[in-house]
């Protein structure tokens, strides 16, 4: 294996981490600026509040994309596999 090969996989490796991460992190990201902007309009100082919706939107989220998650997963480790054997 090469230093080509190795930046490659690693560069797969960063896209299937954004590639997963990138819709529970952006979605969280606007429902907390939107839940931040009613709380001041509306001025209710409950962080409590902004804790658990951020919570059960990231679990409805998550639950959501599991299947493009194991999809991801899969389709990389089944790559992986397949370079690890073309090495011997």
């Amino acid at each position: 294996m090469g230093i080509d090969e190795a930046i490659s996989v690693s560069h797969e490796a960063l896209m299937v981490i954004l590639k997963i991460s990138l819709p529970t992190l952006g979605i969280t990201a606007l429902l907390s600026a939107g839940l931040m902007l009613f709380q001041s309009a509306t001025n209710i100082n409950e962080s409590s509040l902004q804790q658990d919706m951020k919570f059960f939107a990231t679990l409805l989220i998550l639950f959501a994309t599991g299947p493009a998650i194991y999809l991801a997963l899969r389709d990389y480790t089944a790559v992986i596999f397949e370079r690890i054997a073309m090495l011997q």
